[in-house]
């Protein structure tokens, strides 16, 4: 080897040297610069050494809290205050679905996925389900596994289970077997988006059950009606919905009058053929109202309220004056047909009855 080799040798050691010194002073510098912003001295793990005066290094281990990450956008944790910062806030649940589901009532329709789909996913498939314009109610809704029950699908969530169901029938309307079916293809089409197993039912029975509950539910429907007859001449809509205001009642359509929706309250409307009218009528929805809220009482009652604001009389179909006498009368038919209601899987007043009779 060369003198010149030696001495370039030589040259590289000692700059070597000098850089690795200057790194370290650097780190020295920079480690007691921080320990100076954060109110205290910052041991060098490498260059110094623990003993009297100096901190220990901290010990990591059961027992022994591991250093709390400071994430971008929280500031340091304070050196002489204790106590971590309030966790965030939890997600909200998802909105939990006031439909329960009625083998009498409902086409339900259930939708597996093999793996958990996200939330959106399933509100984006659902669209042609929900926007379709049905003649009677659609549900859909997903199984939340950590609430453990139906809710409406959150779209931070994530299911593996669906249902999607149609009312066959009720007061108003009933599903024929063209209507059943397409609300069938509508399913499959969403389990197909979602990759989802879904067991098509059998149109054409369903379409029968719901004739059957057709004509079950036109069986007990039944309105006790008090006519209103005007004893000095035609009233004006103002003057009759006055009368109802002040006799507790709210709009429910034009022309149309019923209490506020409250427990033990009887489902009743007062009706004006017209605006110009000498006659109204005040119905009680039958099926609807509960066998022990006392609905005829309360029929009657209201008919004299409006009686009195309205200088009117109270009469039947023929135009003969009836009276709060007739009410026992009416009461034992009532609860002949309640028993016949019950014994036909329809609880008078209860949630079945109220979606049947809408």
């Amino acid at each position: 080897m060369s003198e010149l080799q030696i001495a370039l040798l030589l040259i590289a050691g000692v700059v070597l040297a000098g850089l690795y010194l200057a790194g370290k002073w650097q780190e020295r510098r920079l480690l007691r610069r921080l320990g100076e912003e954060l109110g205290g001295r910052v041991g060098d793990a490498l260059l110094d050494e623990a003993g009297p005066g100096r901190p220990q290094p901290a010990a990591f281990g059961r027992g022994a809290a591991a250093p709390r990450r400071i994430e971008p956008g929280q500031q340091a944790p304070s050196a002489i205050e204790p106590g971590e910062p309030p966790a965030p806030p939890a997600p909200a649940p998802a909105r939990r679905s006031d439909w329960i589901e009625d083998p009498m009532l409902d086409c339900v329709l259930e939708l597996r996925c093999a793996r958990p789909v996200d939330g959106v996913s399933f509100i984006d498939a659902a669209v042609p389900l929900t926007a379709a314009q049905w003649p009677l109610p659609v549900r859909f809704v997903v199984w939340d596994a950590r609430a453990q029950q139906w809710v409406h699908a959150d779209r931070f969530g994530y299911y593996t289970d669906a249902l999607a169901a149609i009312q066959l029938a009720n007061r108003r309307h009933v599903l024929d077997e063209e209507q059943i079916g397409r609300f069938v293809a509508c399913v499959r089409q969403v389990a197909g988006v979602l990759d989802a197993d879904c067991d098509p039912p059998d149109v054409t029975r369903l379409a029968a059950g719901a004739r059957d509950l057709d004509r079950l539910c036109a069986r007990f429907d039944v309105r006790i009606g008090l006519t209103l007859e005007s004893a000095t001449g035609p009233w004006s809509e103002a003057r009759v919905a006055a009368a109802a205001v002040h006799s507790g009642l709210q709009p429910l359509a034009e022309l149309r009058w019923t209490p506020p929706r409250q427990t033990g309250t009887a489902p009743l409307v007062l009706a004006m053929p017209g605006p110009v009218s000498d006659r109204v009528v005040l119905e009680l929805d039958v099926p609807a109202a509960g066998p022990d809220c006392g609905a005829v009482q309360q029929l009657f009652g209201l008919g004299n309220q409006l009686g009195v604001r309205l200088n009117a009389r109270i009469v039947d179909d023929n135009g003969r004056p009836i009276d709060s006498h007739s009410v026992p009368a009416i009461e034992a038919q009532l609860d002949k047909l309640y028993g016949e209601m019950r014994g036909a899987g329809i609880d008078p007043g209860g949630e079945r009855a109220r979606r049947l009779y809408v």
